[in-house]
């Protein structure tokens, strides 16, 4: 916020980004435009976005802990540690309260399966890729990315389809919607136990959907 508000108004050559050690020596209020400035919410987010994606896990882990907290989910409860959810979650969230709402699933189980996302991927035509992955996965010596990442594609081509046709409805069934970090590192910090009981819910929820249909 400091490096928003110091840029409002005022300029350093095209220089954006500033520490505050940098905004007290180069900050000049003689150089601060005559001429109101405009406020720029999606520049804010950028900037925001900056500081998540670059300053130091443990502090952006501090704050996130807080967000999450006021969903419910305290990660000292258990689940994955949030340093590792930082680093999967921070390319892709604009503000930390984004992503404390993107990183629930990785802590407790959802109501309910986000509807658009779940009409597009679990549809009967997942339950056999699901199932296949649900007994391959089971029989996993170590749970981690590169073997998850081995068996998802391993089960693409054993089926003959595109990587995607396995990874969305995998996506959905384990974290309730089509939008998560890379499914291998999703299903890793997920964990073996939860992952499972998650497809054995999907794999109901599709059997439920063919019989009303």
């Amino acid at each position: 916020m400091l490096n928003y508000l110091a840029r409002l108004g005022w300029s350093h050559g095209d220089q954006e980004v500033f520490s505050i050690d940098e905004m007290i020596k180069l900050f000049d209020v003689t150089k601060v435009h005559s001429s109101a400035a405009a406020f720029n919410p999606e520049k804010l987010l950028w900037l925001n976005q900056h500081y998540i994606k670059n300053s130091d896990l443990k502090h952006v882990a501090h704050h996130l802990s807080h967000h999450l907290g006021k969903l419910g989910v305290d990660p000292a409860d258990g689940g994955p540690d949030i340093l590792e959810v930082v680093k999967a979650q921070r390319e892709r969230a604009k503000t930390l309260v984004e992503m404390a709402h993107n990183s629930v699933f990785f802590y407790k189980d959802f109501d309910a399966y986000d509807s658009k996302d779940a009409a597009a991927h679990l549809k009967p035509e997942a339950e056999q890729p699901l199932n296949m992955l649900r007994e391959r996965l089971a029989a996993l010596q170590l749970w981690e990315a590169q073997a998850i990442h081995e068996t998802v594609t391993a089960v693409a081509e054993t089926l003959g389809l595109k990587l995607g046709k396995i990874a969305q409805p995998l996506r959905v069934a384990v974290a309730g919607r089509a939008v998560s970090p890379p499914i291998d590192q999703t299903l890793a910090l997920v964990g073996r136990e939860k992952t499972l009981a998650r497809l054995d819910a999907a794999l109901e929820y599709i059997r439920k959907q063919t019989v009303t249909a």
